[in-house]
């Protein structure tokens, strides 16, 4: 386990020219273009912000990727330590670290590791897993022992909160949509496109995503990768938190605080540990 303590975020850095070949494995492919497809989402980092001006810190985050919910927690003032077993996500964590410096750099650690495995000395207040982490976890059990490390390393009556979308079973099954264009620091033109299946049979979707990637000076190309992702439901995710020592104090349905509805687009699970 590599382990980048605060402060100190030197590791190898993540090549951000678009210039990788064609097949990579997914989350390496996920951190190549996480940044350019969600840096200006912030619509959920008021909840998280409000959640820890609750409990105080210090805070962890579970599969934290890139860390665009850390950065603005840490530039809060609270210390935050980050878990993700991805190298290239953290790579580009570091990277951003490294240019941000001062206190917010001083406020975080970052631990690569599993999130059933990792190990820490701090007892947390507040654990978050956001924006649909906690489904690329694709089995009860891997779900159960990620639920246990983390509520072995909460202090007592800390909160978890987990955000994860709310499954929609009518959507047509390999219609291709359209998500978007980006153009890129580097003179890019990035269109993203998804198409979803379901395999209900273990619980799981493939969304399958395509980047058309042009530039005048270079031939068009597409990239291609799929992400498993675990469909959860209502009332299997309280039945899971409880099993796993936590009580669901509240289920809201968008990161406004308005309360879950059968037809929300999301799920913000707010639990305390028993």
């Amino acid at each position: 386990m590599r382990t980048s303590k605060k402060g100190k975020s030197s590791s190898a850095r993540s090549d951000t020219s678009f210039e990788e070949p064609e097949a990579l494995d997914e989350y390496e492919q996920s951190a190549k273009y996480y940044d350019v497809w969600y840096e200006d989402f912030t619509e959920d980092v008021g909840f998280y912000v409000s959640l820890a001006e609750r409990t105080g810190g210090p805070i962890l985050e579970s599969m934290c990727g890139t860390g665009r919910i850390m950065i603005p927690l840490a530039d809060a003032g609270y210390e935050v330590t980050g878990v993700d077993r991805s190298a290239a996500m953290l790579d580009i964590l570091s990277a951003k670290l490294d240019l941000i410096g001062g206190k917010v750099e001083e406020n975080i650690d970052i631990i690569q590791g599993d999130v059933r495995t990792f190990k820490s000395t701090k007892k947390f207040k507040l654990a978050i897993i956001p924006f649909n982490s906690f489904l690329h976890l694709l089995t009860r059990g891997e779900q159960e022992e990620a639920l246990a490390n983390i509520n072995k390393h909460m202090d007592k009556n800390g909160l978890l909160a987990v955000s994860v979308f709310n499954p929609r079973l009518d959507r047509p099954e390999g219609l291709v949509r359209h998500r978007g264009t980006k153009v890129t620091s580097k003179g890019e033109i990035i269109s993203k496109f998804e198409s979803q299946t379901f395999d209900l049979t273990r619980g799981i979707t493939n969304v399958h995503y395509f980047y058309d990637i042009s530039r005048q000076d270079k031939e068009f190309r597409r990239v291609t990768t799929t992400m498993k992702l675990r469909l959860l439901f209502y009332q299997e995710t309280v039945d899971l938190l409880m099993d796993n020592g936590f009580a669901v104090e509240e289920t809201y349905g968008d990161y406004a605080f308005s309360p879950f509805r059968k037809n929300s687009e999301l799920m913000a699970f707010v639990a305390r540990k028993l």
